[in-house]
């Protein structure tokens, strides 16, 4: 049966994949009205979810107190997807109020699916995240038309986090050892997350960013509500901390190769469409853990992406994604792995 979180998602990305024209620094760019506007949300779309479809290796850091059972991963993984948009409802345009220039307003949808080697290959069952978003540029605007500047902007985001489950939160087996269920264990919660950031764009189109922030699990009742087992279990608050190095695409000037290209000019400006990226986000959860089982509560998530797209008028290149902490895949979060993938890095593009 599709879930309605899938289906939803798939509409949106349906009506939302465009084709991108993004940033170079050349002259016709430079003298668009836009010029600054157009800076400051690619910069943010360069900050959105990381998506991918990879070959994942999942091995315990911790000794499982249940071994993975079938349908839960025992014979390992096929693929791993992170399926995530910020679909824009606003962003700033030049002929917009100071104050509506520095906003961008987003839906936020992030699917996860994980399918097994097991017997007919199951699903997991998914991340289902969906929320709001919204960006506020907290320097001068005026810095955004700098060859060189260094932007910062708050980050807040409301989400519904659960997996679309409805059977008991967790199991028991002949030996009365209590762990979560990975098959159809029931997992809400709503997290609110801000993070203030700060990046810095140098001459060589190189970026710098530092990201800090916190999260907060709340339980907004009803439809939404939080699963009671999570408490001093899961983690209610978060530290969290993101860095960012990317090469983003930039114009080169090289000599002419035939007559035709030296009757128009002794050098040649050249798009290199290519981008590189390291990205690093790790969180660490503050707060009572006395529900958690094992002695030590590994607080610290650690994630890891290097991306290339060989072209950015493409949507597709490719990751290595490595991880360490409690599995980030809702109720499986008692499970202590390492997670090692490759595949593919996808972009959706969108003006």
């Amino acid at each position: 049966m599709v879930r309605l979180p899938t289906l939803l998602f798939c509409i949106l990305v349906v009506f939302s994949t465009k084709g991108q024209d993004y940033w170079s620094p050349d002259s016709l760019s430079s003298a668009s009205p836009n010029y600054g506007m157009n800076r400051y949300n690619q910069l943010l779309q360069y900050h959105d979810h990381i998506m991918y479809l990879t070959f994942p290796v999942i091995e315990p850091i911790v000794s499982r107190r249940v071994p993975l059972m079938d349908r839960e991963g025992k014979d390992g993984y096929w693929l791993e997807g992170n399926f995530a948009n910020r679909f824009v409802i606003h962003k700033g345009k030049y002929y917009n109020s100071k104050l509506l220039q520095r906003l961008r307003f987003t839906l936020d949808a992030v699917l996860t699916p994980r399918l097994t080697r097991d017997f007919s290959s199951p699903l997991l069952p998914s991340n289902n995240k969906f929320g709001l978003g919204l960006d506020v540029l907290l320097t001068s605007l005026k810095g955004l038309t700098k060859e060189r500047f260094t932007p910062a902007w708050l980050t807040i985001q409301m989400m519904h986090y659960s997996n679309g489950q409805a059977d008991s939160f967790f199991i028991v087996n002949d030996e009365g050892i209590k762990r979560n269920n990975y098959r159809s264990g029931d997992f809400s919660t709503d997290p609110l997350r801000m993070m203030l950031n700060v990046a810095h764009q140098s001459s060589d189109k190189s970026i710098v960013s530092f990201g800090l922030g916190w999260q907060r699990e709340i339980d907004l009742k009803g439809p939404f509500g939080m699963s009671t087992e999570l408490n001093n279990y899961y983690g209610k608050n978060r530290l969290l901390f993101n860095f960012q190095w990317l090469i983003v695409s930039k114009l080169v000037l090289r000599s002419p190769v035939t007559a035709s290209d030296s009757a128009k000019n002794s050098s040649l400006k050249v798009a290199k469409r290519r981008q590189f990226s390291f990205r690093s986000e790790m969180e660490y959860i503050v707060g009572d853990l006395a529900e958690f089982p094992l002695e030590r509560k590994y607080r610290l998530g650690w994630h890891a992406y290097l991306t290339y797209m060989p072209s950015l008028t493409n949507e597709v290149g490719f990751i290595l994604h490595t991880y360490t902490g409690r599995d980030y895949l809702n109720i499986r979060f008692d499970d202590i792995v390492f997670i090692g993938q490759a595949g593919l890095f996808v972009r959706i593009n969108k003006k």
